[in-house]
C-alpha cells in the first residue's frame, strides 16, 4: 500500500491537496493518506508568561483546528487516513515524518494561511522539495 503524506495547515491550498489525495484513493489505488500538521515551537520568551502545560494546550488546539477541515473532507468521502501532529520546524518535521513513516510521496499546497503564511509555506515548500527523496506533487 502506498503512503501519501499531506501536510495541512487549514489553508485553502492545503485543503485542495487533501481533495487531490482523496481522489487518488477513490480512483481505486491502494493508498493510505497521512495528514500532518506541524506547529512551530512557541518563542521561548512566552514561557515567562505561560506554563508548559498551557503552551502544550495551545499547540494542541491550534493543530486540531488546522486538521479538522481536512478530516471532514476525508470523512465525507469515506477515505481512511492517519492524522498526526508534530512540534518543531515545519520543513524539517515534514521531512522527518516522511522518513519515519516510510511515505512514498507528498501532496502539498503551494501556499499557506494569509500573506505571511504564503511567504512562509512557499519557503517551507521549497525546503521540503529539496530535502526529501520522494516525489512531491504541488497543488495550487
Amino acid at each position: 500500500m502506498q503512503k501519501i503524506l499531506v501536510p495541512v495547515d487549514g489553508s485553502e491550498y492545503a485543503l485542495r491537496a487533501v481533495q487531490y489525495a482523496s481522489a487518488i484513493v477513490k480512483s481505486g489505488t491502494a493508498v493510505q493518506i497521512h495528514l500532518l500538521n506541524v506547529q512551530e515551537h512557541l518563542d521561548g520568551r512566552i514561557q515567562a508568561y505561560l506554563s508548559l502545560e498551557k503552551i502544550k494546550t495551545l499547540e494542541a488546539t491550534a493543530a486540531d483546528h488546522a486538521l479538522q477541515p481536512a478530516k471532514r473532507i476525508l470523512d465525507a468521502v469515506d477515505v481512511p487516513y492517519v492524522a498526526t501532529t508534530r512540534i518543531g520546524p515545519i520543513a524539517k518535521s515534514i521531512v522527518n515524518y516522511v522518513e519515519d513513516e516510510h511515505c512514498d510521496s507528498i501532496v502539498m499546497g503551494t501556499h499557506g494561511r494569509g500573506a505571511l503564511g504564503n511567504l512562509l509555506l512557499g519557503s517551507t515548500m521549497n525546503k521540503v522539495v529539496h530535502l526529501v527523496h520522494v516525489p512531491v506533487t504541488l497543488i495550487r
